[in-house]
C-alpha cells in the first residue's frame, strides 16, 4: 500500500509541477538519477494550506541546489486506495546528496520549516534517488 501511495503521489506532485510552473532548471526532466525530497504535511488547521503553500512557494524553489519544485494540496481523484491523509504535499528535486545537504541547513529552509512546523499535526518525509 505505501509504494501505491509513494508512486501515485509523486505522480500528481510531478502533474502539480508542470502546470504550477515550480522552480525547473534542468529542462523539466525529473529523473532517479537526481534526488528526490518528498514531504506530505497535515496541518492542524487545513485553513492554512493556501499560506503554507505560498510561503513554500516563495522560499523553496529559489534556493540553491534545487532542480525542481512543486507544492500543493489533496486532491480527490476517485480512487479509493488514494492516501487522503494529508493537507499538502511538496516536491523538491535535487542534483546529488550534498546539494539536499545544503538545503536542509539553508537559513531561508530553516526559517520555513520553524514557522510552520508548530501548525503540522503529522508530516512524513521521503528521499530516494541518487546516492
Amino acid at each position: 500500500m505505501k509504494n501505491g501511495f509513494l508512486t501515485c503521489a509523486f505522480a500528481c506532485m510531478l502533474s502539480a509541477c508542470a502546470a504550477s510552473g515550480g522552480a525547473n532548471t534542468n529542462g523539466g526532466k525529473i529523473t532517479s538519477e537526481h534526488v528526490q525530497h518528498l514531504v506530505f504535511v497535515t496541518l492542524v488547521n487545513p485553513a492554512d494550506a493556501s499560506a503554507m503553500k505560498a510561503d513554500s512557494d516563495a522560499v523553496l524553489p529559489h534556493i540553491p541546489g534545487v532542480l525542481n519544485y512543486a507544492c500543493g494540496p489533496h486532491i480527490d481523484v476517485g480512487r479509493k486506495n488514494i492516501r487522503q491523509d494529508y493537507t499538502l504535499g511538496i516536491l523538491v528535486e535535487f542534483s546529488n546528496v550534498d546539494a539536499y545537504r545544503a538545503y536542509q541547513i539553508n537559513p531561508e529552509h530553516v526559517a520555513l520549516i520553524k514557522k510552520w512546523k508548530p501548525k503540522w499535526s503529522k508530516s512524513e518525509m521521503f528521499d530516494f534517488g541518487a546516492p
